[in-house]
């Protein structure tokens, strides 16, 4: 993750939030006197919201998870709309 201080932040606004989107990077901005933030795209943001919200429940994240182990040994289903 990128860093930069919040003076340059402010300099180079629209600059520091070109680069979140186009590169998909957060930039956490450091603040002398308060915390720290992380500037990330919104796209980005809804992805990480809807990842906890599935992970939330432990018996969606059980089946999730073994899913992921199906797919990695290549176990597939074809599915024909």
């Amino acid at each position: 993750m990128h860093a930069i201080n919040f003076t340059d932040a402010r300099k180079h606004f629209a600059d520091t939030m070109k680069r979140v989107t186009d590169d998909a990077e957060p930039v956490r901005v450091m603040r002398r006197d308060a915390p720290d933030i992380v500037m990330i795209d919104a796209g980005e943001y809804e992805a990480l919201i809807e990842t906890v919200y599935l992970f939330s429940n432990p018996a969606n994240a059980a089946h999730i998870n073994e899913s992921m182990k199906q797919a990695e040994r290549g176990e597939f289903v074809e599915v024909e709309y």
